[in-house]
């Protein structure tokens, strides 16, 4: 890449950073720096000593929280030839832009500059030349008190000169750079406008809140909404506060075709239910015994009686004592749960229920 499309690319970058940070809200304090740095000469560079000592002032601000600008200024004298006398001096404006990285006392940064480096034989000899620079490079700066801090740096810096050596037009010099920042400023707190009390205006305080409904039998439904209170502790309930109907349906437990008497596979539903009602001994329920609609009324409720006795005397024979059982009620086909129009249906309506009361 040549030396003005370099240039070109560097203060691009520099200005488009500088905008987009701008932007953001920060504070427009300055602050001021002095630095020095030993300076390694570029091997093509017509010096006798590879090292040099450049001192250097500058001004800086912060242009967003993590991002600051420094205009500065640095001197360094080289001798000129390996074996000549004579000398030259370099003097170098540049501006550096520094992103920084972690929290406050300790911050890490990458930096990237661009300027123009004045390069002026010695002895003065009007011969004084003017030739664009920039530098990157990396450092860390840490901050003493509320407004000094201290920089360590390494940076690169180029310049393009194609009169200083015969057959080079431009060169890159290694600067190890310490320096001191001074007058740093945090961001100053947001102005408190006083308001005169005549002036104030007048806030209606809010009503105070509503007093909160109790729920005395803690079922979950509030007094004004429970229509059953004082509800067991335990009970489910439905959103009007009452007991949920519990029915334990028998679904399985089968007849012998038109009879009461129990299949084998019945008996082992049945001692499901004397189980749950052995571990629950303060449960009452009701043998219920439901038909489908196939045949007389009459038949079907006589036939749902004779089934739900099975039942009812097959728990009092399990050990279920006779007070918590009511009953046995049938209901022939009265109580249908789903179509009788259906085999589906039919199935589901020929059932008996243990059905848990109050």
């Amino acid at each position: 890449m040549n030396k003005n499309k370099l240039s070109a690319l560097i203060a691009f970058s520099l200005a488009a950073v500088s905008l987009s940070a701008t932007a953001q809200e920060v504070s427009t304090d300055w602050y001021f720096t002095a630095y020095g740095a030993a300076l390694v000469n570029d091997t093509d560079r017509d010096v006798k000593e590879n090292l040099d000592v450049l001192v250097g002032v500058g001004l800086g601000r912060y242009i967003a929280p993590k991002s600051s600008l420094d205009f500065t200024v640095d001197y360094v004298d080289r001798d000129v030839g390996r074996t000549a006398g004579d000398g030259w001096s370099s003097t170098a404006l540049m501006a550096s832009l520094r992103h920084y990285i972690g929290a406050r006392s300790w911050q890490p940064y990458v930096l990237a500059g661009a300027g123009v480096s004045r390069r002026e034989l010695d002895p003065a000899s009007n011969s004084v030349i003017y030739v664009p620079a920039f530098q990157f490079g990396a450092g860390l700066q840490k901050r003493f008190g509320a407004s000094t801090a201290i920089r360590t740096e390494i940076a690169y810096r180029f310049d393009f000169d194609d009169n200083a050596v015969a057959g080079e037009n431009q060169f890159g010099d290694l600067l190890l750079t310490v320096g001191g920042v001074f007058g740093l400023h945090d961001a100053a707190a947001a102005p408190v406008t006083a308001v005169d009390a005549a002036d104030a205006p007048v806030v209606t305080p809010p009503p105070p809140p509503p007093a909160v409904d109790m729920d005395d039998d803690n079922d979950g439904v509030l007094n004004a909404d429970d229509k059953c209170p004082n509800t067991p502790a335990g009970e489910a309930v439905g959103p009007d506060g009452c007991p949920i109907a519990v029915i334990i349906d028998l679904r399985g437990v089968n007849f012998e075709f038109d009879k009461a008497t129990l299949t084998t596979d019945s008996i082992s539903i049945l001692d499901q239910a004397v189980d749950v009602l052995t571990r629950y001994p303060t449960m009452k329920v009701e043998v219920a015994g439901h038909t489908d609609a196939v045949g007389t009324d009459a038949y079907n409720q006589g036939l749902s009686e004779r089934r739900a006795r099975v039942v009812y005397e097959y728990l009092g024979g399990h050990g279920i004592a006779a007070d918590r059982l009511s009953g046995p009620n049938g209901y022939g086909e009265s109580r249908p749960i789903d179509s009788n129009q259906t085999s589906e249906g039919r199935a589901r309506n020929r059932r008996t229920e243990l059905v848990k009361q109050k």
